[in-house]
């Protein structure tokens, strides 16, 4: 076979061919593969702050070579650690990284590279989305670096390319096109709505759902949603993780809201470009609360007034720190009463608490 680079007018036209729907992906990655001798082509992101959130498609890779990497030596390739800092749009070879005599006695090199006859990759990182960078890399038999360089000269001149494809897929035009009706919608029933992308950045948020914010979830400084309870933002995180294989839905309670959490099902190569979607659906449990409720749960349980001090704040959605500051006592007395509240109502958890309080048949009237 001829290895002579394939025109860039080519692969750029294959890239808005597989935006458009017009070819697909997988072909752009078998067109690149075959730009160098066994080209084996992976299009992967992955979460420098969690190994297993690893997310790849790949081209003429034989049966077990990708899984065997994404098992174990990920963790060992020398090449990894240039994922988080490599510039965007860069083509680069792996010499260029880390040179080759340097690889040679490492575990990757040893038991991955020289068993699958890998002798280079070339790569480029096509967009960096939070601590998930979408990167391609060709692996190659040939070990000629000023051959590969000519290739990853191209991966350079492509790349501005791929990465409007991944602002397409991230931001495209009519990508929510229905959510402002949906959203009114929503509204008219007092239901809040928030779309959360990666890390947990807010997309968009309906009016009831501004009005909302506060009441058991917070959005940072940086544009990312937090639920105040732990239990339920840990449940949110996981959602949020490029590798998801839980429920799609999920209900839950923070302060005096109860919130339905929706994974949004995308097909692989939207999940790649674009990462996690989450949508919030934000709505006030029951008729809310006031004193006379929160003294007749007391009564059940035989509560003393320093819990329910502290029942009334969570259920009121703050934070342990809010509760002990308004109460003027520290963090740890707080924790030692909730404790208590959990003993008593043999709850395990804030979420529960709140669940707890607001069934019917501890209300009055």
């Amino acid at each position: 076979m001829d290895y002579g680079l394939a025109k860039d007018d080519e692969l750029i036209d294959v890239i808005y061919g597989a935006m458009l729907g017009e070819t697909t992906w997988q072909d752009f990655l078998e067109r690149l593969s075959d730009n160098t001798p066994y080209g084996r082509t992976v299009m992967f992101s992955h979460n420098m702050n969690q190994a297993d959130d690893y997310l790849a498609m790949a081209a003429r890779f034989e049966a077990g070579q990708l899984e065997s990497y994404a098992a174990h030596y990920i963790d060992q390739n020398p090449w990894s650690d240039s994922c988080a800092v490599r510039k965007v749009g860069l083509g680069v070879i792996s010499d260029e990284i880390v040179p080759v005599e340097e690889m040679v006695g490492t575990e990757f090199y040893e038991d991955w590279m020289v068993p699958n006859d890998v002798a280079a990759s070339v790569g480029v990182t096509i967009d960096k989305s939070g601590t998930c960078p979408l990167i391609i890399s060709t692996v190659t038999s040939r070990d000629d670096p000023d051959a590969n360089k000519v290739f990853s000269d191209q991966m350079s001149r492509i790349a501005p390319h791929l990465n409007r494809a991944a602002r397409f897929y991230r931001q495209g035009a009519g990508k929510w096109a229905g959510f402002a009706l949906g959203a009114s919608l929503f509204d008219a029933v007092n239901i809040g709505v928030v779309i959360l992308g990666e890390d947990g950045r807010v997309k968009t948020i309906s009016a009831t759902g501004q009005q909302m914010a506060g009441r058991g979830i917070r959005i940072n400084p940086l544009g990312q949603l937090e639920l105040r309870d732990e239990s339920a933002h840990a449940v949110l995180k996981a959602m949020l993780k490029r590798v998801y294989d839980g429920p799609k839905s999920y209900n839950l309670f923070s302060g005096d809201l109860k919130l339905t959490l929706l994974r949004v099902e995308k097909d692989r190569v939207s999940l790649y470009f674009e990462g996690p979607t989450v949508v919030i659906l934000m709505e006030r449990h029951g008729r809310g609360h006031d004193l006379a409720d929160l003294e007749r749960f007391a009564e059940v349980f035989s509560l003393t007034a320093a819990e329910q001090r502290a029942l009334s704040g969570i259920v009121a959605g703050q934070s342990i720190l809010e509760i002990a500051e308004a109460a003027s006592v520290s963090r740890e007395t707080i924790r030692s009463q909730l404790k208590r509240l959990y003993a008593k109502t043999g709850v395990s958890g804030q979420a529960d608490l709140v669940r707890l309080v607001h069934d019917p048949i501890y209300r009055q009237g």
